[in-house]
């Protein structure tokens, strides 16, 4: 722990750089016994010896003396610049927010997101991690993260604030060379007796569960995989059909087949994408700033294309 203050290092400044006491105590217009009992006190603590002190000419810094004001030089500027910062900080000019994003959302908007938030804040830092959506809610929840890029359902988001940034339809999955492949929309009956190719992430698989269940559809399972990617690639491989909720632009897997994306005819409740945070974040102006962004830049940016 410091046992010296930034006032004795101050009047020490003050004192080397004038030649004496009395010179300091003009120049900050306090008293000399104020000057004199500072710089005992920082000896003391220090464990340095300062100044020589004459009788005739006054005091005149020693060899720690000149290398400690060196440091003390420092500090001080280092000081001020820690003083700037947190009026900053006071003023919400500046700061840092913790963004958990799903991992399914993260190729399509974080890196847009935060670059966006980044051109118009450039005093703010977004410091982004991916996450499963039960890990999300928890760290939100927590305390670990300021928000949460997620959808409002496959995790228990009771008791946090939800910002809905966009809804998005669920859409069917065929590989290019299916019978309905040159339709834009299919009724969910039509799929019936086809194979099922499923997206097994944390939350999603509930979802797509869920739609399943809802439509009175059981179909066989043919392939399973967590990753979005590798779910395109099966159903480009004629592996079944599959549910998605985000397109990637280009209808070509990674093995280079292709996939068509099919609009659903049937009423089916859409996934909404939302941000989540703790109950009283939004009131600083540093979340507002970031929160009305996020919301913006979705409907501006985002949304139009999410189909």
């Amino acid at each position: 722990m410091v046992r010296f203050t930034l006032r004795q290092c101050a009047y020490f400044r003050a004192v080397a750089e004038q030649g004496g006491i009395a010179q300091a105590a003009r120049v900050l217009n306090i008293s000399q016994p104020s000057i004199a009992q500072a710089l005992e006190k920082l000896e003391a603590v220090t464990g340095l010896i300062l100044f020589d002190r004459h009788h005739a000419r006054g005091l005149t810094l020693t060899v720690q003396g000149r290398a400690f004001l060196e440091h003390v030089v420092r500090l001080e500027h280092q000081a001020l610049q820690v003083e700037r910062e947190a009026a900053a900080l006071a003023a919400e000019l500046a700061g840092e927010i913790r963004l958990g994003v799903f991992w399914t959302l993260t190729p399509f908007f974080a890196a847009d997101l935060i670059r966006s938030f980044a051109e118009a804040e450039p005093a703010l830092t977004i410091t982004p991690r991916e996450m499963s959506l039960l890990e999300l809610a928890e760290a939100v929840r927590e305390g670990s993260l300021d928000f949460a890029l997620t959808y409002d359902r496959g995790a228990d988001t009771a008791g946090l604030n939800l910002l809905e940034l966009a809804s998005l339809p669920p859409m069917v999955v065929v590989s290019a060379g299916h019978p309905l492949a040159e339709r834009t929309s299919v009724r969910l009956s039509e799929l019936a007796d086809e194979p099922y190719v499923m997206l097994d992430g944390p939350g999603s698989r509930h979802y797509f569960e869920e739609l399943l269940s809802e439509n009175g559809m059981t179909p066989r399972i043919s392939y399973v995989s967590s990753s979005l990617e590798a779910v395109r690639s099966a159903v480009a491989a004629g592996f079944g059909f599959t549910f998605l909720v985000m397109r990637p632009p280009s209808s070509r897997t990674y093995d280079g087949r292709e996939v068509r994306t099919l609009a659903i005819e049937n009423d089916v409740r859409p996934l909404r994408v939302v941000l989540a945070s703790r109950e009283g974040v939004h009131r600083g102006l540093v979340a507002r700033r970031f929160a009305e962004h996020a919301r913006s830049y979705f409907e501006s940016a985002v949304r139009p294309k999410a189909r």
